[in-house]
Order: C-alpha cells, then sequence, then structure tokens
C-alpha cells in the first residue's frame, strides 16, 4: 500500500495499518524529534449520512484529549486536525503490538505478567476516571506493549456506538467485551470498563472467549443472560483468588461487580506473590509496596512508576556491606524492607530500616562524594538502588517530591540529634 510522504508537518515511513474507517501511519515529528502514529479518518466515512455523525463524535472526543491525559500506561494524544479535507489524531507511537497476539490456548502470557499488566490497567483507567473519561471499548486491541514490555490503552476516545451490526462490521468495537449495561443502553459509568476489562483477563488466562455464539444477537444475549463458564473449567492451574477477582469484575449485576478501580487493583495486587516464571519482584508487588510507605506518600501513581523505571531493586543478605566510609560514589538507597548499621570508624551510629534512606547527601550535594559512613545490612534487607543522574528523567513534579522526601528525613535526623544531645547534656 502507497503512503503520502507527509501528514500536516509530519513526515511519513510506513502504514502501520488500515480498516474500513482509517489508516494508520507511523511518522515523525521534526519539531520534537519523535516518533509517532497518526490515524487519518477516511473523509467519506465521515460524510456518510447513516454512521458519519458518530463517527465524527469519536474524532472529536479523541481531539479533545491533546494533552490531557499524561500517565505513563496510557497512549498520548499530541496533536489532533479535523476539517471538510482531511481529519487525523497523532498519537504517541509503541511499537510492541497489541495484546490481542496473547489472546489464544497456545500463544498465551504467563499468569503475573496478565496480573501485572491488568494491575496497570487499573491504575491508567482510575486516572482516566478522576479525569472525567470512561474508555468503553476495552479490548485487548486497544492494549499496545511497549519495545521494552511495559503496557499502554489506546484510543482513550472510543465512542459507544449504539448501532451494534455497524460496529460489528466496521471493527469500531467489539460486542464481545461490552457490558451488559453497555447492550442494554444505560447510561455508562466507570464499572462498564472493569466489566470489560474483566473480560480481557478472561480472555488472556485461558485464550477463551466466555461467550461464544453464531449471531450477534445470541451473543447479546448470552452477555445479558447467561453466566460465563467458571475460568478454571479451562485452565486449572489458575489460583482460584484469581478466578474469583475475573468472576467479580464480570458480574452483570453492577451491585455485586467491583465499585471503583482501587479494589480491584488492590485484589490484583494481593496476587502479587504469585509467580510462573520469573523469580524476581514483579511490579505490581514493587507499586504497591512503594504506595504503602509514608516517604511517598505525596507521590502520585504516576510519580511512583516513574520511580520504578529508575530504581534497581536489590535483595542483600545480613552482613552486605551496602556503602563503605571514604569511598566515592553518587547512588544512594531507599530501604524497602530490613535493618542497616551506619558505622564510622567501627563506632554504631544509626539504625535505619523502612521508609527510610541512605546515601543521599551525594544526591543534594549534586557531585561524586566521599561517603562519610559505613552501611552494613544487619538482616536480610532489600533497598531500591538510584543513581542521581536517572533522576534528571523524572518529571518536574516527581523531582519537586523527591527533594521534598529528602527534607523531610534530614528534619528528622535533626530532630533525633538534637534529642539525644539534650539527653547527653542532661
Amino acid at each position: 500500500m502507497t503512503h503520502p510522504k507527509s501528514i500536516g508537518k509530519y513526515a511519513i515511513r510506513q502504514v502501520l495499518g488500515h480498516g474500513t474507517t482509517s489508516v494508520v501511519y507511523r511518522g515523525f515529528d521534526p519539531f520534537a524529534n519523535r516518533e509517532v502514529a497518526i490515524k487519518v479518518l477516511k473523509q467519506e466515512i465521515l460524510n456518510d449520512a447513516r454512521m458519519g455523525k458518530a463517527f465524527r463524535r469519536q474524532l472529536d472526543n479523541e481531539a479533545s484529549l491533546v494533552g490531557r491525559l499524561e500517565h505513563p500506561h496510557i497512549v498520548s494524544i499530541y496533536d489532533a486536525l479535523i476539517s471538510d479535507g482531511e481529519s487525523y489524531i497523532v498519537m504517541e507511537y509503541v511499537s510492541g503490538g497489541t495484546l490481542e497476539k496473547f489472546t489464544e490456548p497456545d500463544s498465551l502470557l504467563p499468569v503475573d505478567r496478565v496480573i501485572e499488566y491488568m494491575f496497570k490497567c487499573c491504575r491508567a483507567l482510575n486516572y482516566a476516571q478522576y479525569n472525567g473519561v470512561i474508555h468503553r471499548d476495552i479490548k485487548p486491541a486497544n492494549m499496545m506493549l511497549t519495545e521494552d514490555g511495559d503496557i499502554k490503552i489506546s484510543d482513550m476516545g472510543a465512542a459507544l456506538l449504539l448501532d451494534l451490526e455497524q460496529t460489528q462490521v466496521s471493527n469500531l468495537g467489539s460486542p464481545n467485551y461490552m457490558s451488559p449495561e453497555q447492550l442494554g443502553g444505560e447510561t455508562l459509568t466507570h464499572q462498564t470498563d472493569i466489566y470489560s476489562l474483566g473480560v480481557v483477563m478472561y480472555r488472556l488466562l485461558c485464550g477463551q472467549a466466555p461467550y461464544r455464539a453464531q449471531s450477534l444477537a445470541s451473543l447479546c444475549h448470552q452477555i445479558l443472560n447467561t453466566p460465563p463458564a467458571p475460568l478454571r473449567t479451562y485452565c486449572a492451574d489458575i489460583p482460584p483468588e484469581l478466578e474469583q477477582i475475573v468472576a467479580r469484575a464480570m458480574q452483570k449485576d453492577k451491585s455485586l461487580r467491583y465499585q471503583n478501580w482501587r479494589d480491584f487493583g488492590n485484589d490484583l495486587a494481593a496476587l502479587g506473590h504469585y509467580k510462573h516464571s520469573d523469580p524476581a519482584v514483579n511490579q505490581t508487588e514493587k507499586f504497591t509496596t512503594l504506595r504503602g510507605m509514608s516517604l511517598f506518600s505525596d507521590f502520585s501513581d504516576t510519580e511512583l512508576w516513574e520511580i520504578l523505571r529508575i530504581g534497581e531493586w536489590q535483595k542483600r543478605p545480613a552482613q552486605t556491606v551496602l556503602m563503605r566510609e571514604d569511598e566515592l560514589g553518587d547512588d544512594f538507597y531507599i530501604m524497602i524492607s530490613g535493618t542497616v548499621n551506619i558505622t564510622k570508624n567501627g563506632y554504631l551510629l544509626n539504625l535505619i530500616s523502612r521508609d527510610d534512606c541512605f546515601g543521599e547527601m551525594a544526591y543534594i550535594s549534586g557531585r561524586v562524594v566521599h561517603r562519610s559512613a559505613t552501611v552494613t545490612a544487619g538482616t536480610d534487607v532489600t533497598v531500591m538502588k538510584i543513581a542521581p543522574k536517572l533522576l534528571n528523567e523524572l518529571s518536574d513534579h516527581c523531582q519537586l517530591h523527591f527533594n521534598q522526601a529528602f527534607l523531610r528525613v534530614m528534619a528528622d535526623r535533626l530532630r533525633m540529634a538534637d534529642s539525644r544531645f539534650a539527653k547527653l547534656a542532661s
């Protein structure tokens, strides 16, 4: 398929995909110096007497989100143009394909990876809801994978098309993932996305659709009236707790379904211990751990994901020397669990445990320094090591919160030192 050399200011590199309503190109933004994806709507579709208004509404929805949703697990929308001659949306380019390729029995993801992805989607959709956006078209094809295997939700501006036959034909949304209230034409809330994400989980975990029908009418009847087969019917090794989470997300009665994304995400996080093949601590566990620490109480979810991206999670046995006095260094460490001893010339100065940090003076001074003390693991410890140069990759707000957290730590230590000095003086 041939393609134009440019669209607006964007140089076109290749065709990524095309359907009955649009063509998606990979392009390059020379001003921002980044790869982009450009979805160009076919003008004849927008001018269609029967469905043109609905498609234009969807395009308007997406255009309204330019610069509005900034989240590590949502595809960013950079630019939009809607006119009688040309209409397109410019988005973040995500290169790893979609979750659609992991929906068949012979191509399933490890269970712990599904849990992690769905947890991140809960966080992203909670953020979207907080900003007044309900997706309404959650499905594997709208879940993109980055080059390094992370997940991002796309098509945040998808509009509900009430004509289901046209929806099926035009591939604008799959009835397989629609909630009962969507099919019933009810006013939609975030719970419609919760239901759809439950269906996505069902499909990713067992490779089977919860409902199978020969016609759209039969499919709709099943979604509205028939309970799906229990997940473990297809995969007996699925944890029972996970089967219960999926079943609750897919409840037809909204009062029995998850009422909010936080509860849904928390239940998934509670399964963070589940391992399929990867012995490392997964991202879901890490995120939940940081969220429970007072050091990060002022950080948003987005900022916590930023920190996890740059932090190196380390587990060390008791008696391991993590830092030696007088050696040069600028890395600093955040205590996740366990206790470390701070000594100088062999004398114990302090004990540091969870929710504290050490080595931060190098970061505060802005240069490599000689360490002033030795830090030794008093018990088995888990720490997060951060290189100061990577902090420059964080958003301004995240860096500000880091600085504020360090100031609180230093103030607490000064108060403790004052208290100790007062006791000695008395």
